[in-house]
C-alpha cells in the first residue's frame, strides 16, 4: 500500500548547484534546496567581482545567461545567508556532491567563512529508504536506477537547480511507497499536493 502524504511529513534537505563552468575556476550561479517539509527554494547568484570565468557551454546546459544574474541574482553574502538559516548545522543531500560541493566552497570561501552544513550522496540515502525486507544493497539500488530513469521520462529535460531538486523529492516519496508524477521535471503535480512545490526565492526574501 502506498504511503500517504500525511505519514510523509519528513524530508530530507535535498541541494543542487547550476555553475558558470565545469573547471577550477566555476562559480555558482544558481542554487536550490529543500527543507525538511520538502518546499523548495532556489535563488540566483550574482557574480562576485573576482568571478569572471564563463563557459557557453554551461550555459547552453542550465539556460542562464551572465547579465541576467547581474541584474537579477542574489549577492553570494546573501544566498550563503539564507543557507545557513535553513541548512545550517544540517546534513543536506546532493546527487553530485563532489561538484557542488566545489562550487559551494567557492562561494563561502569569498566570503571567507565555513561552509554550515555538510553535504553527502543522495543515492546513499535513497538506497537505504527503498530497502524491502531481506533485499540486498544492490536491488534496492537496481530499483533506484529503474525509478529514476521512469520519472525522467516525463520530465522536461531542462537541466534546472529547482528541477533537479524536485527531482530528489519525487525519489524520496518514491523510496518510501508514494505514488508520485513528475510536473515537468520540477516534482510532485501540485493539485495532488503541496509538498514539493517549487518556489523561487527573490533578493527581498519573498517567493513567487
Amino acid at each position: 500500500m502506498a504511503i500517504t502524504m500525511d505519514v510523509i511529513d519528513w524530508y530530507p534537505c535535498f541541494i543542487d548547484v547550476e555553475a558558470s563552468g565545469f573547471g577550477p575556476e566555476s562559480y555558482p550561479v544558481s542554487v536550490a534546496w529543500c527543507d525538511h517539509t520538502g518546499e523548495i527554494r532556489k535563488a540566483l547568484v550574482r557574480p562576485e567581482a573576482s568571478w569572471t570565468h564563463w563557459d557557453p557551454q554551461a550555459e547552453r546546459v542550465h539556460g542562464i545567461d551572465r547579465q541576467r544574474l547581474l541584474d537579477n541574482g542574489w549577492s553570494a553574502a546573501d544566498v550563503a545567508a539564507r543557507l545557513e538559516e535553513d541548512l545550517g548545522g544540517l546534513l543536506a543531500f546532493s546527487d553530485a556532491p563532489e561538484f557542488d560541493s566545489g562550487w559551494l566552497g567557492t562561494l563561502y570561501r569569498a566570503l571567507d567563512r565555513p561552509m554550515p552544513f555538510k553535504l553527502d550522496h543522495a543515492d546513499d540515502l535513497l538506497v537505504g529508504a527503498s530497502l524491502r525486507g531481506n533485499e540486498m544493497l544492490w536491488q534496492a539500488q537496481a530499483r533506484l536506477d529503474r525509478t529514476k530513469e521512469e520519472l525522467r521520462a516525463t520530465a522536461s529535460g531542462r537541466h534546472d537547480a529547482g528541477y533537479d531538486v524536485g527531482f530528489l523529492v519525487a525519489l524520496w516519496r518514491r523510496a518510501l511507497g508514494e505514488t508520485v508524477k513528475m510536473n515537468h521535471g520540477i516534482g510532485p503535480v501540485p493539485e495532488l499536493t503541496a509538498t514539493g512545490s517549487f518556489r523561487r526565492v527573490k533578493r527581498d526574501g519573498s517567493a513567487g
